[in-house]
Formats: C-alpha cells, structure tokens, sequence
C-alpha cells in the first residue's frame, strides 16, 4: 500500500464542502423514511417512556423524603433527650444553688455570733477599763495617802532625832 499524506486543515474543510450534498442524499437513501402517523406512535412511545421514568424519579424522591422525614424524627427523638439531660442538669444547680443557700444562712447564724461574742469582748474591754481607771484612782489615792504618811513619819523621826540628840546633849551637858 502507499504512504500516507498528511492533509491540512484547508484540505480537510475542502473535502467536507465537497462531499455534503452527497451524503444527505446518501443518508436518505439509507434510512427509510416512516409516514407521519409513524413518528407520532414514537413520540408517543417515548413520551409513555418519560411519564414512566419521570413516575420513577417521583417514587425515589418520595422514598427519599420518606428516610429524610424518619432521620428528622430521629434528630428530634434526640434532641428531646438531649433537652432532658439539660433539664436534669438543671435541676441539679438549682439544687445546688438551694445548698449554697443553707451554706449562706449558716455563715449568717456563724456572723451574729461571732458578732455577739465581739459585743461581749467590747463590753469586757469596757469593764476592764473601767477597772483599770479606777484602780489607777485608788492606787493614786494610796499613793497620796502613803506619800503623807511618809512624810509624817519622816517628821516624826526627824523630831525624834532631834529630841534625843537634844536629851542626850543636855545630859552630856549637864552630866
């Protein structure tokens, strides 16, 4: 056999223009034509043909929506339960809340007596300075009193020497 040729894009487009009006005449000849009543029994058959795939798609997209519908309720089931468990949660703070509350109320019965006890410190601090100012009055007052005292008995002493020395110079004087 030859070799072959490598055409051009200008060649091949020459060739096609050549050959269309042969070929349509040559499809023609091929393909027998149907009368007309024939081509609407085939756009009738291939409409029944569409109604049914359409009927088809109808009856997967309704199964379709049927699990889409049961997965929904699913998610709803859940979420019930899961709005359960929040509210369990919830009740548990507020019981925790109402122990905090006792723990509250006892802290305040724990603050009056603590506050009782310092109004009883106070009143002890009171009475003992009280005590304290009046001791400090008696032990001035004693010390007032001592302070007399002592100075009435150094007199007497300071007297008492004096008269003996004097008794005693007297008699050495006279003796």
């Amino acid at each position: 056999m030859g070799e072959s040729v490598a055409l051009r894009d200008e060649d091949i487009g020459r060739i096609g223009d050549y050959v269309k009006p042969w070929l349509r005449s040559v499809v023609e000849d091929m393909i027998p034509r149907h009368e007309p009543a024939g081509v609407g029994a085939q756009l009738l058959e291939r409409m029944v043909r569409v109604e049914e795939e359409l009927k088809a798609q109808r009856q997967l997209m309704d199964e379709r929506f049927g699990f889409m519908e049961r997965r929904f309720e699913a998610v709803d089931q859940r979420s019930e339960a899961v709005d359960q468990r929040f509210e369990a949660v919830d009740q548990r703070f507020d019981a925790i809340d109402q122990r905090f509350d006792v723990v509250d109320q006892r802290f305040d019965v724990v603050d009056q007596r603590f506050d009782a006890v310092d109004k009883r410190f106070d009143a002890v601090d009171k009475r003992f300075e009280e005590n304290l100012e009046h001791t400090n009055v008696r032990f001035a007052d004693l010390t007032a009193q001592m302070n007399a005292r002592f100075t009435t008995l150094t007199w007497m002493i300071g007297v008492g020497f004096v008269v003996i020395t004097s008794l005693t110079t007297l008699y050495a004087l006279l003796g």
